[in-house]
C-alpha cells in the first residue's frame, strides 16, 4: 500500500513525534475540558446547543425567520437515557495550526471513546481548486500511519472517483484531523475525502453516499466534517453570525443551515462537509447536534479585531 506523505509537518504542526504527543495530550489535559466532559450529560438538551455558548444577543438583528420571543435554536423532543455511554455519529472539528484551533478540536474527539477502532471518514473542502475525490492511501502522520479502509474506499468509489494525486496535495483540512485520529485512536482506520462543489444539493448526495457504503460495508464509523467558520472579521461579529449558523443544525436542519451560510455571507470554509455529514449522521438514526466549544483564534493570539472561528460539534 502506498502512504500518502504529510505535507504540513513543521508549520501546522510539530514535526517531531514526541513534541506532537505532547502537545496534544496538553489539550486533553487541560482543566476547561476535562470540567466539561466530567459535567456533560448524554442527555439531549431542549436544544441541540449548550446553553453556555448561546447567550442573548447572539442572533444578528433584522432576522426575518424569528419571530418576537423566539432564541432562534431549534427545539429537540426526544431523549435517550443518561446511562447510556455517549458515542457521536459524526463531529465537525477545525483545521487550523493546532496552536490555534487543537484545544477547539480536542472537544470534538473527546466526545468518542478512546478504544474506538473502527473507520474515519473525514471530509475536507478542498482549498486548492481540486473537485471532489478521494484517497485510497494510508495516511501518515508523525505518530504513524493510519490505515486506509480498503473495502469502504471500494464500495464508496462506485459513487466518488478516487484521486491520489489531488489528495497528495497540500490540504491542511484533512491532514490536521489525521494528528486527532492516530494519537488518540491508534487502530482506527481512514477514509478521506475532499470536496470540491460544496451545493447542498452535491452535498447532501455525498452524505447519502457514504450512508449507503457505511451502511452496506456494515462499517463501524465516525463521519468528520472539518471545517472553520468565519475568517478575518472581529470577535463579536464573528461569534454572533457563526453561533446563528450553527443553531440551525440543533436538529439537523441542513436546509436552514445552508440558507443561513448563503443568506448572510458566513465564510465558514467547510459548510458543504458540514451538509455532507449531518445528512450521513441523520440516515444513520441521529437526532441532534450540540456545540461542545466554540472560538476564535483572538482567544490565542489576543488580537480580536480579524479573527477565524472555530467550532467543536457533535451529532448525536
Amino acid at each position: 500500500m502506498v502512504t500518502r506523505r504529510t505535507t504540513l509537518s513543521g508549520m501546522f504542526y510539530p514535526d517531531n513525534p514526541v513534541l506532537l504527543k505532547r502537545t496534544l495530550d496538553a489539550f486533553y489535559d487541560n482543566p476547561q475540558l476535562r470540567d466539561f466532559f466530567a459535567n456533560c450529560s448524554p442527555k439531549i438538551k431542549e436544544s441541540g446547543i449548550s446553553s453556555e455558548s448561546v447567550s442573548e444577543g447572539m442572533m444578528p438583528e433584522g432576522k426575518s425567520e424569528l419571530s418576537e420571543g423566539q432564541s432562534g435554536i431549534p427545539e429537540v423532543k426526544s431523549e435517550i437515557s443518561e446511562d447510556k455511554p455517549r458515542m457521536p455519529k459524526g463531529i465537525v472539528s477545525p483545521h487550523a495550526g493546532i496552536v490555534y484551533s487543537g484545544l477547539t478540536s480536542a472537544y470534538a474527539y473527546g466526545t468518542i471513546p478512546q478504544d474506538f477502532s473502527g473507520t474515519f471518514v473525514i471530509i475536507g473542502p478542498s482549498h486548492s481548486g481540486y473537485s471532489d475525490c478521494m484517497s485510497s492511501q494510508d495516511w501518515e502522520t508523525p505518530l504513524g500511519d493510519i490505515a486506509a479502509d480498503g473495502v469502504l474506499i471500494k464500495e464508496l468509489s462506485k459513487h466518488l472517483r478516487v484521486d491520489d494525486y489531488a489528495m497528495s496535495r497540500r490540504e491542511n483540512s484533512i491532514e490536521v484531523q489525521t494528528l486527532f485520529i492516530k494519537h488518540r485512536f491508534p487502530d482506527a482506520k481512514c477514509v478521506c475525502i475532499l470536496m470540491g462543489n460544496q451545493t447542498e444539493r452535491n452535498a447532501l448526495a455525498m452524505g447519502r453516499a457514504i450512508y449507503n457504503a457505511v451502511s452496506v460495508t456494515n462499517t463501524e464509523s465516525v463521519i468528520v466534517a472539518s471545517s472553520d467558520f468565519s475568517h478575518y472579521i472581529p470577535a463579536a461579529e464573528a461569534e454572533k453570525y457563526d453561533i446563528y449558523a450553527i443553531n440551525a443544525l440543533g436538529n439537523l436542519d441542513t436546509g436552514l443551515f445552508y440558507k443561513r451560510i448563503i443568506t448572510e455571507g458566513i465564510s465558514a470554509c467547510g459548510y458543504g462537509p458540514i451538509i455532507a455529514m449531518t445528512e450521513c449522521c441523520r440516515l444513520m438514526g441521529a437526532e441532534y447536534s450540540e456545540l461542545l466549544k466554540y472560538s476564535t483564534s483572538g482567544d490565542i493570539t489576543g488580537e480580536y479585531s480579524e479573527v477565524v472561528g472555530y467550532a467543536a460539534i457533535s451529532v448525536e
